[in-house]
């Protein structure tokens, strides 16, 4: 392969991995869902402002839900809960005893386009997958892996 298109080819895969984050509010509203060995989330953002949170715990399937208000910074591609939102996982990755308890606090998470599909958060403990129809089920692989 020639180092033109080696180069051409290595651009155009960090442009994919990298993502991008969504410019539109519009484009934001919808459920995601997070899936991983705690827990099962879904996060439905709302195009009046608001959201809802269920956590669905495993083992054991005890289930909690919260609501609050959310808002979208389109400078920094960031979504903003000020408050409502329940955190299973702490800093480190373990379960919070509390995690029934929404924080007090604000939480923002960054909104990335990987393969033409949204995600919130980061792989490295949640990550919100927007749900719709995958067209590349390789894609959702890929794109859970290095977000």
């Amino acid at each position: 392969m020639s180092r033109r298109v080696w180069l051409l080819a290595c651009a155009l895969l960090a442009a994919i991995v990298a993502g991008c984050k969504p410019g539109e509010v519009a484009s934001i509203y919808g459920t995601y869902v997070a899936d991983y060995p705690a827990a099962r989330e879904q996060l439905t953002l709302r195009p009046d402002g608001t959201f809802t949170q269920e956590v669905t715990l495993r083992p054991g399937g005890h289930r909690v839900t919260s609501a609050g208000k959310w808002q979208f910074d389109a400078a920094t591609g960031f979504v903003i809960l000020p408050s409502g939102y329940i955190e299973v996982l702490d800093a480190l990755g373990r379960g919070r005893p509390d995690y029934a308890q929404p924080l007090a606090g604000v939480v923002d998470m960054p909104v990335v386009a990987c393969f033409g599909r949204l995600y919130i958060g980061t792989g490295e403990f949640v990550l919100y997958a927007k749900r719709e129809p995958q067209r590349i089920p390789l894609a959702a692989w890929f794109c859970g892996r290095v977000l």
